[in-house]
């Protein structure tokens, strides 16, 4: 089995006087590694002796932050002799070589860490150590390296072939355990990592014994000692800064921190029965550690955590990197992957995120009913405020862990094990299994008392960081599921993170917009919901924090709700998103235009509103920018098309140009103009009307003149369809026998036998604009079936939508891609769902393409329809009043399915 390698450095071409190469034996966060004397010569020489002979299977070197060499040769060594076992007379094999990053990009803030995976037998290993990079630190053009750790097996000389010291074939396989790793040694307090030392070694015997149980229980507890030992061993670092800085009444402070923490360790592990089993010898390494000198690197927090990669190497080298910070200023690091990438080890994962950002969790004893929130100590050397009495922590969760029977999150996929690994970096594991428990009474009692944490909670800011973020990754899982009550009670997490929380706590703003943002997409997508109530609930809980103290100044919550959304957008999320938009107007200021919503931004979205498939969010849309024109006037139809003849053909713009014009006083002398927008009527004859009014308009501006003509042009130059309803088809009198009960909505269809036999049977079988759903059987509007299929059919996940013509494609996706043999959707129109072809936007080429003489071939309902309109006196064809139709569409939506 592959393990740590014990090795001396018996040949340095030359040292630093305070940091010699024997630095090198010792792996830990203390030490100082060895660094070249100033202005040495180049190349520079290392050469380790291994214990005994060897079969190298990993190394691993951790460089300075700047004093970083170009690059790095290595070459395995043995001896001829075994009576003469020297360096000087050793053969060197040349393995290859590792180049390492020169570290600007990220300020010399970061160390590297490399991960070089050999295959080669030997005693020696040569380090040929070539010029360094030159920085405005490294005044001395020194090079540096911090720790080596050499990983590998015993091998047996006399059975060993020489001539093939590396095998490409070796077993690629070998896992690393969390004990060797390098990145472990270098960033654990030594007695937390002796006792998790102790404890794998049981863990491994469990395992080899095929006890699970009982592994599982020592493998929860190894992560919970991980994160206390990262912090014992920053909390040391920083007393050590302090001392060198003279600054004792904070290192006093780091000392009372240390040692609380540590006697509250070692009674939790007392409590387990542990101690026996993990208790280490008296502290050698601490005490040897001290008489060490402290170098520490005075530099500030990252922002986020960077990767560097090494260049290629020669053949038998395979690298991986992952740069590693100074001891002061501690950043993430990985574990050694086993296949050559840049990943962790299955038994060791670390989140790649800074340590400055990251709190280690604050583990809580739940056996303490009236116990308020954990606290977790502060990290600033300067913080010596805090009491005694608060800095007491407890690790309890090594007990939950190990009387756990029932570890919900042992199920999850990968990405929600991801997200599970946020939320438990400040709550405890079983609380966060709860979350992810099937049944919705579980997830509410966490929500419950992750609640009451957050509303007790008074620890120092960077807990109240940590606690904001892992609050909002819950509040973001827990949005999206469908029971009311769960999402009741996220919605009342929800509020108190964002307005008494952050308020209390002082959160800075950068904190609160990540969190925000994390929640925020998900809580509107919801707002689109089929549950009427929860999707009233989401809304309301969108425009209540929009006027949160703190919320408000971001601009945030406007921002995401008047991005524009595209024409095939889900119709109910669109309605959605549109009504928000309106009730945001109403609280915030849009005249102003400083708080997130202004003039510009609101029209640029309801003019991509106006475009949507659905008419109930076209006329959203429209009343929008209807009450805009009234406040700002003509800066909206700045993101309108231009006003003339050909945009005048579409009624839409027709009517809000009117309307427009309206407003500015340029009032149309026709019949219809004293009417309201919504309800111009039609007439059963409309050119010779508009005839008789001609003589009315001689005394109107040429303009008005000109756009009369225009009308009357339009309407000579087509020929109204008995289902039009967009065209004049329906005089005054008819308008008033019109009846939801004998009208279909749809097509326009009058028929006394719907009163009788109803419109079900109409929907079902003749509609010629709806179809039923091959997959649910629902019965939808043709124009948005391909959205049905997409986002509302049980069977959606069946379905992908094909950049090149927009259609929904089924389980031959892949081939229909590859064929390419789709006809391409063109700007500006729809997509047939059963002839795909392409037609112009608008509702009156869709009834034309699906119930006119020469529309779809494809759909068998516009023949029958032909067919029974050749006998007029039993039923014909209306035009439905806007109106009237949004009012019986929101009655009756057509969601009948046949079983």
């Amino acid at each position: 089995m592959t393990r740590k390698i014990q090795f001396q450095v018996v040949h340095s071409t030359s040292a630093d006087e305070q940091h010699a190469a024997t630095e090198l034996h010792h792996h830990g966060p203390y030490v100082n590694g060895w660094q070249s004397s100033r202005l040495c010569s180049y190349p520079q020489e290392l050469v380790l002796k291994f214990e005994n002979y060897m079969r190298l299977k990993r190394v691993q070197l951790l460089s300075h932050q700047y004093l970083i060499a170009s690059k790095i040769e290595f070459l395995i060594g043995d001896s001829p002799s075994e009576e003469n076992v020297k360096y000087e007379n050793a053969r060197y094999t040349r393995l290859g070589y590792i180049e390492l990053s020169s570290n600007d990009r990220t300020n010399f803030k970061s160390r590297e860490l490399k991960s070089i995976r050999v295959d080669a037998n030997g005693l020696f290993l040569k380090l040929i150590i070539h010029k360094n990079y030159t920085n405005r630190y490294n005044t001395h053009n020194q090079v540096s390296i911090i720790a080596i750790n050499l990983l590998g097996i015993d091998s047996d000389k006399s059975l060993e072939n020489h001539d093939d010291q590396f095998d490409p074939n070796s077993n690629r396989s070998d896992q690393i355990s969390i004990v060797d790793d390098l990145a472990f040694a270098m960033y654990q307090d030594p007695e937390i990592a002796a006792i998790i030392k102790n404890l794998e070694r049981k863990k491994q015997q469990h395992v080899h014994d095929e006890n699970f149980d009982q592994a599982r229980k020592f493998k929860q507890a190894i992560q919970e000692l991980i994160n206390i030992g990262e912090r014992l061993a920053r909390y040391e670092v920083e007393k050590r800064q302090a001392i060198e800085n003279e600054d004792y009444d904070t290192a006093q402070s780091k000392k009372k921190k240390i040692e609380l923490y540590r006697d509250e360790t070692y009674k939790q592990l007392q409590a387990l029965n542990l101690l026996d089993i993990v208790i280490p010898p008296a502290r050698p390494a601490k005490q040897q550690n001290h008489a060490r000198t402290l170098n520490p690197v005075k530099t500030r927090r990252l922002s986020e955590s960077t990767m560097s990669y090494g260049a290629p190497s020669t053949a038998p080298l395979e690298i991986t990197t992952s740069p590693l910070p100074p001891i002061g200023n501690a950043t993430p690091r990985t574990g050694v992957p086993a296949n050559g990438n840049v990943s962790t080890s299955p038994e060791y994962q670390k989140p790649s995120t800074p340590y400055e950002d990251k709190v280690i969790p604050t583990l809580r004893n739940r056996t303490r009913a009236d116990a308020g929130p954990p606290q977790a100590a502060s990290v600033s050397n300067n913080d010596t405020s805090r009491k005694t009495s608060d800095e007491t922590e407890s690790l309890s969760g090594i007990t939950t862990a190990a009387t756990s029977n029932d570890d919900a999150t042992a199920e999850l996929n990968q990405a929600e094990m991801i997200e599970a690994n946020q939320m438990m970096i400040v709550f405890d594991k079983n609380l966060i299994g709860k979350l992810y428990h099937r049944n919705h009474l579980q997830r509410e009692e966490a929500l419950g008392e992750i609640y009451q944490i957050l509303e007790k909670f008074s620890g120092d800011p960077e807990d109240a960081r940590a606690y904001l973020r892992a609050g909002s990754f819950v509040v973001a899982r827990m949005f999206r599921f469908d029971v009311f009550a769960t999402f009741s009670h996220s919605l009342k997490l929800f509020h108190l993170l964002m307005n008494d929380y952050v308020r209390r706590h002082a959160i800075q703003k950068q904190d609160i917009v990540a969190s925000l943002e994390r929640v925020l997409p998900v809580l509107l997508q919801r707002t689109g919901d089929s549950n009427a109530r929860l999707r009233l609930r989401a809304q309301e809980a969108i425009i209540e924090s929009a006027s949160y103290p703190e919320l408000k100044p971001l601009h945030l919550i406007p921002h995401y709700c008047v991005y524009p959304f595209n024409k095939t957008c889900a119709p109910r999320l669109a309605i959605s998103r549109c009504e928000l938009i309106e009730e945001l107007m109403k609280i915030l200021d849009v005249k102003k235009g400083d708080n997130g919503l202004n003039v510009d931004n609101v029209s640029k979205f309801c003019a991509q509103a106006v475009e949507h498939n659905a008419g109930e969010v076209r006329e959203l849309a429209i009343k929008i920018l209807l009450n805009l024109y009234k406040i700002h006037g003509s800066i909206v139809k700045r993101y309108l098309p231009q006003e003339n003849d050909q945009t005048r053909r579409v009624k839409k713009y027709r009517d809000m140009f009117d309307a427009f014009n309206r407003m500015d006083g340029q009032v149309e002398k026709t019949p219809n103009n004293n009417l309201p927008l919504d309800r111009v009527k039609r007439t059963s004859e409309p050119i010779d009307p508009l005839k008789r009014d001609i003589p009315k308009q001689q005394h109107a501006p040429r303009e008005q003149r000109k756009s009369f003509d225009a009308k009357i042009s339009s309407n000579k130059s087509r020929t109204p369809t008995r289902f039009d309803r967009k065209t004049p088809t329906m005089s005054v009198a008819d308008e008033s026998d019109f009846t939801p009960e004998n009208t279909c909505i749809f097509c326009g269809e009058k028929n006394d036998e719907f009163i009788r036999a109803g419109l079900e049977t109409h929907y079902w079988a003749s509609c010629p604009m709806l179809r039923r759903c091959q997959e649910c059987n629902q019965v939808v509007e043709v124009g948005i079936y391909i959205e049905h299929l997409l986002r509302e059919c049980q069977k959606k996940s069946k379905y992908q939508q094909c950049s090149r013509c927009t259609e929904a494609i089924g389980n031959d996706f892949d081939a229909h891609v590859k064929l390419k043999e789709c006809v391409e959707t063109k700007p500006n129109t729809n997509r047939c769902p059963l002839c795909h072809m392409n037609i112009r936007e608008g509702e009156k080429p869709w009834r034309d393409h699906l119930m006119g003489a020469d529309g779809c071939v494809k759909n068998p309902r516009r023949l029958q329809a032909l067919k029974k309109n050749k006998n007029p006196p039993q039923q014909k064809a209306v035009v439905v009043p806007t109106s009237q139709a949004n009012v019986m569409k929101k009655q009756k939506k057509v969601t009948t399915t046949v079983k």
